[in-house]
């Protein structure tokens, strides 16, 4: 077994290094051809020539059988004719030897010679034959072939043919048979010609085979003229031609591509090659007549004249072909050119528009404002730029999905396109953001009118296959002044979006020099959350709330504080927003509930009662992790569950209600209560509170502050919110207590409890711990 593999290297090396069969009988036929011209006498020639010849009609045996070509019925023939040729050739060497007298013409081997020459043409069409699928190509080659063999019939006819046709010394069958041979000729060299022209043959096996018909025919013609002049004799060097055929016919046969299929590309690639043939071969017939005329020679001029009409029919008929190829190459690529550029436009569409939304892009855009910009000093005009946002898309796209996420973008981008002026550019920004450019403003307040169109429209629900998302945006404008470049314009415009959002959203906001050091406190904020739990910077407050008929502490709200190491102590409204956009609120929120749950536990270690109140943001809702987390913290502290209260703030259910829905459901599963924190701030309040499982209803400050005005419509808004709450089983808790007519007005409307500054600020740990001990010590 380990010997195999050095067999098979050595078989390789033998492979390598042995020279192919085609080279080597190419080279002992050469040998041959030049040995036959040195044998003694005209026997020895015979038998010579004939020897070439059997071993001619052997090679293409040989390498049918080494190579197995796939088109066979091309080689058959090829050898059938060269053996029929063999055989006339002995034919002919032997009458002198039976008969004793040289061969008579015509002889049985014409017949031989010329029943050789239909399995020539027959096997020359099959091995270069060309597919359908390139008509043109074939046609065109046809009418090239014609033109050679036509200029080669008048050339064979004014040297040959013609004394052949006009001999009276034989009869009409033998000057039969001597037209016979070089029509034969003119019917190898039609085909191969064809072959040549039509781009089928390309190979090396066919320019072998080219060689060896031409040979012949060379070797026919010139044999025909040296027996019309009576100069012929055995051993001529013209026998060279006919033993080039044998030879060469051979060598292509044992050549490698003789296994390949025939067919190739398209012969237009040859045009440069072939045209100076076909040119020639036009002028051969005129040329025989001109020079005839001139010599005053003899010459058939009828047979020319039909020859040159011939050649003259084929060559107008052939530019009208390559006039229609012309025509159709200049409109396919007339059609190519147009695809080109409208492929162009495409992708410069692509390159400067939303792939979304359709509406331009940041690079449309930034182009845009440049031109606007230097067009406004022409005109005494400005720029303006509305920077939008939109607010809770995240919460959206991660509740919904990214397809509902691309729905909504779309339905954004529609309306956005819709509100703006003729000539602005509404564009796509990216991910959830847009922006519309203004031209030829004249008095910023058109500006600021846009801008506020944008938030109205933006404020309609949308519908997401039968769900109403409700959506609202964060408008910045900024218009430019003297001397502002694109990026200032946008950078401004970004910030006072920025500002909006954190101004409580849903609304635009004009751009003011104050609001660069905001943004670049917003980056610090941003950069400081990495890290900022593990350091401790976070802690809870406590606010309390109270019973208003017997003012008895009935709970606590855990409120966040972040106290920044170099910014100091962060106010809510500052950090609340950004960690809910960048997505920290979800760890924050995670430790807020653990923290809110182990202190809860420990106020009501004695039998208390005390409740705990938690906010979760939108954010926290869309957390798969948020059920187990809460399950986790009431776990580990201890805590009843009916003792934690999860406040959610009701635009936030505004967003998916479906969703939200199953959220609530999931978290009311666990035994916590639910509260609907400001109400009556969003837009479908009633219908949330009929849907959703909640237990207490907290009314928002801006309701509370009108009941210090007796006349004011406070106290209606105030009633019909109790008296809806009371009759759903809601408990209500009134937020931002500040004075006591306020507390006295609640008490008398009915309300349950309150927070607010009147009753407690909120407290510190150890504050809430003292208020919590002092409640235990009343029970």
């Amino acid at each position: 077994m380990g010997s195999l593999p050095i067999k098979q290297t050595m078989a390789r090396k033998t492979k390598a290094t042995t020279p192919a069969a085609w080279k080597v009988a190419l080279g002992v036929g050469l040998v041959a051809v030049a040995s036959y011209f040195v044998l003694p006498g005209t026997d020895a020639k015979n038998v010579g020539y004939s020897m070439i010849g059997v071993a001619s009609v052997c090679c293409v045996a040989a390498g049918m059988r080494m190579h197995r070509p796939a088109p066979r019925s091309g080689w058959y023939p090829i050898a059938t004719g060269n053996l029929l040729f063999v055989v006339g050739d002995g034919v002919l060497s032997l009458y002198p030897s039976l008969f004793h007298h040289a061969a008579p013409f015509p002889s049985v081997a014409d017949a031989f010679y010329l029943a050789g020459y239909p399995f020539l043409i027959y096997g020359i069409l099959r091995l270069t034959q060309r597919g359908r699928d390139d008509r043109n190509g074939v046609r065109e080659g046809l009418a090239d072939a014609g033109i050679v063999s036509i200029a080669a019939l008048a050339l064979f006819w004014h040297l040959l043919m013609g004394s052949y046709a006009q001999d009276p010394s034989i009869d009409a069958f033998g000057r039969a048979v001597e037209l016979a041979y070089p029509v034969m000729d003119l019917g190898v060299l039609f085909i191969l010609a064809q072959g040549l022209f039509s781009g089928a043959a390309r190979r090396s096996v066919h320019s072998l085979l080219a060689a060896a018909m031409v040979s012949m025919i060379v070797a026919d013609f010139t044999y025909d003229v040296l027996v019309l002049h009576n100069t012929y004799s055995t051993g001529n060097p013209i026998d060279a031609g006919w033993l080039l055929n044998y030879v060469l016919v051979g060598v292509a046969a044992l050549h490698p591509d003789m296994a390949l299929a025939p067919g190739g590309a398209s012969g237009e690639r040859d045009g440069g090659r072939r045209l100076p043939v076909i040119a020639l071969a036009g002028f051969v017939a005129p040329v025989i007549l001109l020079v005839s005329g001139v010599r005053s020679s003899q010459s058939d001029v009828a047979v020319m004249a039909v020859l040159a009409m011939a050649l003259f029919a084929l060559v107008v008929q052939r530019m009208r072909w390559m006039l229609g190829r012309i025509t159709r190459q200049t409109a396919s690529l007339r059609r190519s050119l147009s695809d080109r550029d409208d492929l162009e436009a495409e992708l410069r569409h692509q390159a400067l528009h939303d792939g979304l939304t359709g509406l331009a892009n940041r690079t449309l855009l930034q182009d845009r404002v440049e031109h606007a910009l230097a067009g406004a000093v022409r005109t005494r005009s400005t720029v303006a730029v509305c920077f939008c946002d939109l607010d809770g898309f995240k919460t959206v796209n991660d509740s919904l999905g990214h397809l509902a996420g691309d729905q909504l973008l779309v339905a954004a981008g529609k309306r956005l396109a819709s509100v703006v002026r003729p000539g602005d550019t509404a564009a796509r920004l990216g991910g959830d953001e847009f922006a519309v450019l203004m031209e030829g403003i004249t008095d910023p307040s058109a500006a600021t009118a846009v801008a506020e169109r944008i938030v109205s429209v933006l404020r309609q629900p949308v519908d997401l296959n039968g769900r109403q998302i409700s959506l609202s945006v964060s408008v910045g404008v900024a218009v430019a002044d003297v001397g502002s470049t694109a990026e200032q314009l946008l950078s401004e415009a970004d910030s006072a979006m920025y500002e909006a959002k954190a101004s409580g959203r849903n609304r635009f906001t004009v751009f003011e020099e104050a609001m660069h050091s905001r943004i670049l406190e917003r980056l610090e904020l941003t950069n400081a959350f990495a890290g900022a739990l593990q350091r401790g910077e976070f802690y809870l407050d406590y606010q309390p709330q109270f019973s208003l008929q017997d003012r008895k502490l009935e709970g606590f709200e855990a409120l966040l504080r972040w106290r920044h190491p170099a910014l100091g102590l962060v106010a809510p409204d500052r950090f609340i927003h950004l960690a809910e956009e960048t997505g920290h609120i979800v760890p924050i929120g995670r430790w807020v509930i653990e923290q809110a749950c182990r202190q809860g536990a420990a106020w009501s270690a004695d039998g208390s009662t005390l409740t705990m109140s938690v906010n979760l943001s939108g954010r926290q809702l869309t957390d798969a992790n948020l059920v187990d987390d809460l399950r986790t913290a009431l776990s580990m502290s201890g805590l009843p569950p009916s003792q934690l209260v999860l406040e959610i703030t009701e635009s936030v259910l505004m967003v998916d209600g479906e969703e939200s829905l199953r959220v609530l459901a999931d978290l009311k599963a666990t035994g916590v209560r639910l509260a609907i924190d400001d109400f009556g701030t969003g837009y479908s309040s009633l219908n949330y509170l009929r849907q959703f499982p909640f237990d207490l209803l907290k009314i928002d400050k801006s309701f509370v502050d009108p009941l210090v005005d007796p006349g004011g419509e406070g106290t209606a808004f105030i009633a019909t919110i109790v008296s809806l709450a009371h009759s759903l089983g809601l408990a209500t808790v009134a937020e931002g207590l500040e004075y006591a007519d306020q507390q006295e007005r609640l008490i008398s409307l009915g309300c349950d409890s309150a927070q607010g500054f009147l009753l407690a600020r909120p407290l510190d740990v150890a504050a809430a711990g003292r208020l919590a001990s002092d409640y235990l010590a009343t029970l």
